[in-house]
């Protein structure tokens, strides 16, 4: 009888620990293949975020943008509302692996393209999105996602002194980089 309450307890830890920790695995895709296959380059500030259910019952989340400039399309608003799946809608959270996240008050750069709605999906998941930063040792403005820019010096220390290999990318260049990619 002990050795079945130990498989089962070694199978639930199984299902409900290990199955959650696969990663996802993307192929970088470069600022001038982001440029090329968006609508829509923005800059700007994330104001708000609220989940809902669409008419499928599926959980996604709304992120309303304050836009300062366009890189990259035409906008004629200063607010912009992007929407990706997953979010936490009361007790139900749906989680899409590799999904982008955006933080209430953080300054971004989103490579977009538009939904049925007129709404912003982030290009390539998380690699569609640029946080940006501005370094206090230097007082450049920096732009990082998973593949293209260094990571802040604090990021760097939260991961146990691990050496980041990327070069920086300043916002300028970035932008630079876009403008280029949209002739």
């Amino acid at each position: 009888m002990r050795t079945n309450s130990r498989l089962l307890l070694w199978m639930l830890f199984f299902a409900t620990f290990v199955t959650r920790s696969f990663a996802v695995l993307m192929e970088p895709v470069s600022i001038e293949e982001l440029t090329k296959q968006s609508s829509l380059v923005l800059h700007g500030t994330v104001l708000s975020k609220a989940c809902q259910r669409d008419p499928q019952g599926r959980i996604y989340t709304k992120v309303e943008l304050s836009v300062s400039e366009v890189w990259k399309g035409s906008l004629s608003a200063k607010r912009f509302t992007v929407v990706h799946g997953g979010g936490i809608l009361g007790e139900k959270r749906a989680v899409v692996s590799g999904q982008v996240e955006y933080g209430i008050g953080e300054e971004v750069v989103a490579f977009l393209v538009l939904n049925q709605r007129g709404e912003g999906v982030t290009l390539g998941l998380m690699q569609g999105k640029f946080r940006v930063w501005k370094d206090t040792e230097t007082g450049e403005v920096l732009a990082q996602n998973p593949f293209h820019g260094a990571e802040r010096t604090s990021d760097r220390v939260a991961k146990a002194g691990a050496p980041v290999s990327r070069s920086r990318l300043t916002l300028g260049e970035l932008k630079r980089r876009v403008q280029e990619g949209s002739k």
